[in-house]
């Protein structure tokens, strides 16, 4: 919000409004995520500031488009289970949660070739999976 904030160059608003938007997208996928996993509704336990993307004129047309409601799995076949976390209504506007299969449409995607995945330090690929494993069980997922 800031970086748009600091702009009038209408390209940089045009992609910072988007981004805003699906960034929004991912932040309620989180805290879905954080209540299913422990069973508590995140909203109530920190106060969480309003950060409403509707007063920017570049966000606002992505939100009447239903962006802010769409959360894509970029595959056919995985992320299926994300509809146990991305479902109900959208806070904002009371519209119901949409998961779409396979990614937006846009460019091709290449195919690139694998690159070993970095975490963080003291964090192996190894722990991380565990991590997830006890996670998941713990929400019953």
């Amino acid at each position: 919000m800031r970086v748009y904030e600091t702009t009038d160059h209408p390209v940089a608003r045009e992609m910072i409004g988007y981004l805003l938007v699906r960034g929004g997208v991912h932040i309620l996928a989180y805290a879905k995520a954080l209540t299913v996993a422990t069973g508590v509704d995140v909203t109530k336990l920190l106060p969480i500031p309003k950060l409403d993307n509707r007063v920017f004129d570049e966000a606002r047309k992505y939100e009447d488009q239903g962006v802010h409601r769409r959360l894509y799995t970029f595959s056919d076949r995985y992320y299926k289970e994300i509809v146990r976390i991305w479902q109900g209504t959208h806070p904002s506007d009371g519209q119901p949660l949409e998961v779409d299969e396979g990614a937006p449409q846009g460019g091709p995607i290449p195919d690139l070739p694998e690159v070993p995945e970095e975490f963080s330090p003291g964090i192996s690929a190894e722990d991380f999976f565990e991590i997830a494993k006890r996670l998941q069980r713990s929400a019953g997922l």
